[in-house]
């Protein structure tokens, strides 16, 4: 084990990595990486029956052969593909402490696992523990990203040998490495890593949180306005001119009613109607009744009987004013 770095060592040689990130990148990939680490936090914790946080630490840059080489303990490394509105290749890295920790509590156990051998049965339980944290991530994603968001590909494996292990990367590959703290209830604190290439996390970004277009500035300037002479008024039509005008409209018939009253009923009331029914109207006793041509009023009146004929005595009427432009207003004219 002396060709192992202490963690300690390890954490410097990542941060001497860190220093090459532009802060703009190093902000893009917090705010990706929290949106991922959120949920699945969350969802880890309804898993495991412990209240369960994982934040990110600090992000750097390096390889996946040099941080595995280096690592302190054995790392299982879960490849991630997303596809859909979001096209993202990640890997997590995990220790084997935190994966038998998990698996045990998901098993009924303490966290506190006596068997360290990592078998199928337990990747077998991490897989589902992983596909529970990344659906509901993949709910969070979508609703920012606008779109749907799958999962196409969920692969883990324990990592024995680098050189024999299918991965997404290549493994020289200088990549951006996230490091999360994963603070579980009852439980010393641990680390997992998350590994993309940084021009994939900048797409993610941009998908993810579109910048506003900058508003262009408009000149402002006080309005000028034209000097108008006052226009000359216009003269009213005479009374001749209007006898002229309206005698072109003498052979207009018009439909004349005269409006007794008025109620308001409902549709089961309208049904109930039968011979004998009676209808209370709006109108008053001795009220007079409306007249209207062709919809518009122009006088009120009294009902008489002329021989065995209804007719209406006017009583009351509009100006010849008013008359002229209702009928105007109903004839189009």
């Amino acid at each position: 084990m002396s060709d192992f770095l202490s963690q300690d060592e390890l954490d410097a040689l990542l941060k001497s990595f860190s220093e090459s990130l532009p802060e703009e990148d190093k902000k893009t990939i917090e705010s990706i990486v929290t949106l991922i680490f959120d949920p699945a936090s969350s969802a880890l914790g309804m898993i495991v029956g412990r209240e369960t946080r994982i934040k990110i630490a600090q992000v750097t840059q390096t390889s996946l052969k040099d941080f595995i080489t280096k690592a302190t303990e054995r790392i299982v490394l879960a490849n991630i593909k997303l596809s859909e509105a979001l096209q993202l290749n990640i890997s997590i890295a995990m220790p084997a402490s935190l994966v038998l920790r998990i698996v045990d509590l998901m098993m009924g156990g303490s966290g506190e696992p006596t068997d360290q051998n990592i078998d199928d049965i337990k990747l077998s339980a991490l897989n589902e523990a992983l596909n529970q944290m990344i659906g509901a991530s993949l709910t969070l994603l979508a609703e920012k990203a606008k779109g749907k968001v799958s999962l196409a590909k969920l692969d883990i494996k324990p990592v024995d040998d680098i050189e024999k292990i299918s991965m997404l990367f290549n493994p020289t590959e200088l990549l951006v490495c996230a490091e999360c703290r994963v603070e579980m209830e009852n439980s010393s604190p641990s680390s997992l890593w998350l590994f993309a290439q940084l021009t994939a996390l900048r797409e993610v970004n941009e998908k993810l949180f579109p910048k506003e277009k900058k508003q262009e500035k408009v000149k402002v300037q006080p309005a000028k306005f034209e000097e108008f002479t006052p226009a000359e008024a216009e003269v009213p039509l005479q009374p001749t001119e209007i006898q002229q005008k309206l005698e072109l409209l003498f052979d207009v018939p018009l439909k004349i009613v005269v409006e007794l009253g008025r109620a308001r009923m409902t549709l089961k009331q309208v049904l109930d109607l039968t011979v004998g029914s009676l209808i209370e109207l709006d109108k008053l006793t001795g009220e007079p009744v409306d007249v209207l041509v062709n919809g518009r009023l122009i006088a009120r009146g009294e009902v008489v009987v002329i021989d065995e004929n209804f007719g209406v005595r006017i009583t009351e009427i509009v100006s010849p004013k008013q008359r002229l432009y209702s009928i105007r207003e109903t004839n189009g004219v």
